[in-house]
């Protein structure tokens, strides 16, 4: 039997040969790892510093990142979101004032270093991996390194699985695994960055410089994080609301469901709902150790009850007898932790779980800030439905998603006007703007024009 859980390892479905299970209720959150005293442990110590956790067991990212790759519509939504924002790169230009109307007049900069620079692969590295992290995990970590001048002669995005920040925010620790580090983690095997100050970067860049602090060593710009989350420390990405609500369990889901009824010749014969609630009592997490081995443990257990059961439903010893389940009540008398055991008629309706699908999809696009029309998902219900939208949808839904991406676009260049400033002082201010093409309407003559934002 195969079984697909979500990020806290709570089963979602159970698929045999002859039964589908489901479980009911609200998914868990991730669990936070606990101290003796029963506390959260929020902090860890290297060094002779404190730093800040990112999720349960320290391991957001790499569960984010897990949930990502298992939900095709997502990872391709956010790879979407970091094309739409990059477009075909960036163009430097200087303020040269205003003009008559109010608007500034913005003269091309044609200095071929710079040039260079901004059409360069350390560049596009760099925007890469910020955009990545900062739309798959809602925090992305540059780091400035220089030479012995003190120029920078690299901006990175350090890759945000293995980036945590200390307590009081002056320090940027990177170490290779932390979902599986050793405690405590031994020197040599991690690197701290100083990192400038989160109010106000550029001024403290500018104080260190004057002050002879700025040095040769790599010096880490403060974490670039989802500007809507109020995590003061790690923010929290769109997504996540898509997946708290069960969007993305559901989205995840229906493919499996389809694939092994279309396998099984749609000979499924009993549909189960299983309250969440029922695995903690069932199979409670303290009866597990905390790592990869104890979570590997508690789902070989789920999936033996799962072949127990299927075996016990199906097997040919158990033909025409009576199934007999029993369930407690709270103090309100409503049912509490009640199964529901229904026989299935061997057909499915795929168009109506298409349609299921398609909904989930749109939500999980409305998550992240993506008008389905985007990419070709008119409502309602989606492509699976016949509603794959207009040409004039598309259009204006693209431009609308170059307008929403604002704030994300401008966060990953902060760091990079930084860099001109300092590199090129006699430049004065600079102003970076991306260079973007979209679709047109046919009368004005092409199918496609640039823009700059």
């Amino acid at each position: 039997m195969e079984i697909l859980s979500n990020q806290s390892g709570l089963p979602l479905m159970a698929v045999g040969k002859r039964v589908v299970a489901f479980t009911t209720g609200g998914g868990g959150v991730d669990p936070v790892e606990k101290l003796p005293d029963g506390r959260p442990k929020l902090t860890f110590t290297v060094g002779k510093r404190e730093y800040v956790c990112w999720g349960g067991g320290n391991a957001y990212p790499e569960k984010a990142d897990e949930t990502i790759r298992s939900c095709g519509v997502l990872q391709t939504a956010l790879g979407f979101k970091a094309r739409t924002c990059f477009g075909q790169g960036v163009l430097p230009y200087v303020r040269k004032g205003f003009d008559a109307d109010g608007e500034p007049v913005l003269v091309p900069v044609a200095d071929g270093e710079l040039l260079d620079f901004l059409g360069s692969y350390t560049f596009r590295a760099y925007m890469e991996g910020a955009l990545r992290d900062l739309f798959k995990f809602g925090n992305a970590f540059p780091v400035f390194y220089f030479n012995k001048d003190g120029r920078i002669v690299r901006l990175s995005a350090v890759n945000a699985r293995h980036c945590r920040i200390s307590r009081d925010k002056k320090s940027l620790l990177v170490y290779p695994d932390f979902q599986y580090a050793a405690q405590p983690i031994t020197a040599g095997s991690y690197r701290v960055f100083d990192m400038l100050d989160e109010d106000d970067p550029f001024l403290d860049f500018e104080r260190r410089k004057v002050l002879g602090k700025l040095g040769s060593k790599p010096l880490a710009f403060p974490r670039l994080k989802n500007y809507f989350s109020n995590n003061d420390f790690y923010g929290a990405p769109d997504w996540e609301a898509a997946l708290r609500s069960g969007w993305i369990d559901i989205a995840k889901q229906v493919p499996v469901f389809l694939k092994h009824a279309y396998e099984n010749a749609m000979s499924l014969m009993w549909h189960i709902q299983i309250p969440a609630s029922w695995y903690d009592w069932k199979f409670p997490k303290e009866d597990y150790s905390n790592d990869s081995d104890g979570e590997a443990a508690r789902k070989a257990d789920i999936e033996g009850f799962w072949d127990e059961l299927e075996r016990e439903l199906c097997g040919q010893e158990n033909a025409n007898k009576a199934i007999f389940s029993d369930y407690g009540c709270d103090g309100y008398g409503h049912e509490a932790d009640k199964w529901i055991i229904e026989r299935l008629k061997n057909e499915i309706d795929a168009k109506e779980r298409l349609t299921t699908s398609a909904a989930a999809n749109n939500e999980i696009l409305f998550a992240v800030l993506i008008n389905p029309a985007t990419l070709g998902a008119g409502m309602p219900g989606g492509a699976y439905a016949g509603q794959a939208g207009s040409g004039s949808d598309i259009r204006e839904s693209y431009l609308v998603s170059i307008v929403s991406n604002y704030v994300e676009k401008q966060q990953v260049l902060d760091p990079v006007l930084l860099a001109l400033r300092h590199n090129y002082p006699a430049l004065g201010s600079v102003v970076l703007k991306y260079k973007e093409t979209i679709l047109t309407t046919l009368n004005t003559g092409n199918s496609v024009g640039e823009v700059e934002s």
